[in-house]
């Protein structure tokens, strides 16, 4: 296992000097990833785009989709490309058959984007219910609770950006199953780190930014809509790439023949140097292996939750074995020293008003735990 990580410790730079522990604000490049999108860039600046290479790049981004879908367990067709999750969580604010009087449910603790893309339908008379969380972490029983004939969904995120939480997926997916109620979920902060299956979870729509745990570029996310979904929805907003046929630009005639797959939420081209980045972090992870990623992750969490017990430190949690993730918060007092300290150390992590965010991802390694846990102790005393 030392020489697989040493391996790929290699392909990623920032780690010859940094102690990275903060991808849960943004991953590092590794260098395939670097390259896939870099290519795309140099090909443009060396030889300009010509219609037919323009082509060449459309069918690339849509086979590219093929393993996108791997990592999720979902079929290419269900895969659209998006700028970030907030727009995949306007497209599933839209899609949902909403009407006056009804109502979605979301953990309070939820990433802003999450709460705003249904906020939004209050002009049409939908009702957010939030599930108050109590120490980072909100049960299953909790959030059901609020749950009534009326609700229509259940949306959240995965994995809490604000206290590391990681929801039941399954658990949650099968109470919207037998319910009839659509589950939305934002991956951002678990995907490709912790395995998610939309199958097995029951899962509707499913949105995420590839900039954290994928270490992809900003601009480029997806946006899965199951294909049982896709016949019903209505884009709110089209344009010529989510038509069936991308290409009938011969007639002034416009027929609005929409894609039958997730490409008619796509208007126009998308950003294919962040699409290629994106295909290559995709390979990558499905060659290490999804449960093997997850594994390394939760490891080293646990590693992190004894080092920071064993000094007395704070932390949120520890929750259950079952929703762990990536993501701890040790609970610091708010004071320069201790951020001077971590900058001496070379050791990021997000540190703010007290709480830091740390974040392990499979590239970590338990001597980075212990760096950390020495510019901490430096910092404190």
């Amino acid at each position: 296992m030392s020489s697989i990580i040493d391996e790929i410790r290699k392909e990623i730079p920032v780690l010859k000097e940094t102690v990275y522990l903060d991808t849960a604000t943004t991953g590092p490049f590794h260098r395939r990833i670097y390259e896939a999108a870099r290519s795309a860039y140099d090909e443009r600046f060396e030889k300009g785009m010509a219609f037919p290479a323009f082509m060449q790049w459309v069918e690339k981004a849509d086979n590219a989709r093929a393993d996108i879908a791997k990592v999720l367990n979902a079929l290419p067709e269900e895969i659209a490309y998006v700028k970030n999750a907030s727009e995949g969580l306007n497209f599933a604010a839209n899609i949902i058959p909403f009407v006056p009087g009804d109502n979605i449910v979301v953990p309070e603790m939820s990433f802003p984007s999450n709460a705003y893309a249904f906020l939004n339908l209050a002009q049409k008379g939908v009702e957010v219910r939030f599930a108050p969380c109590s120490e980072g972490q909100l049960s299953f029983e909790d959030l059901v609770s609020h749950v009534d004939d009326r609700t229509r969904a259940i949306a959240l995120c995965h994995v809490v950006f604000s206290s590391g939480f990681r929801h039941d997926l399954s658990r949650i997916g099968e109470f919207c199953r037998e319910r009839n109620i659509l589950f939305s979920v934002d991956a951002t902060q678990a995907i490709m780190a912790l395995k998610i299956d939309v199958k097995e979870c029951n899962i509707d729509m499913l949105s995420f930014s590839s900039y954290k745990w994928p270490c992809c570029p900003f601009g480029i996310g997806v946006f899965y809509c199951s294909a049982h979904l896709l016949e019903k929805s209505e884009p709110p907003h089209v344009g010529w790439f989510g038509m069936r046929d991308r290409y009938e630009t011969g007639t002034l005639h416009y027929p609005l023949d929409l894609s039958l797959t997730a490409g008619r939420f796509e208007g126009g081209s998308p950003d294919f140097s962040g699409v290629f980045a994106l295909e290559a972090a995709a390979k990558l992870y499905l060659e290490l292996g999804a449960e093997w990623v997850e594994e390394r992750i939760l490891d080293l969490n646990e590693y992190l939750i004894e080092g920071m017990l064993k000094e007395d430190i704070r932390i949120m949690g520890p929750f259950p074995v079952e929703n762990r993730s990536g993501i701890l918060f040790a609970l610091l007092p708010e004071d320069e020293k201790l951020s001077c300290s971590l900058e001496e150390h070379k050791v990021q992590v997000y540190l703010n008003h007290g709480k830091c965010r740390i974040a392990t991802h499979y590239f970590n390694t338990r001597n980075d735990i212990d760096r950390l846990m020495g510019a901490i102790k430096d910092g404190l005393n």
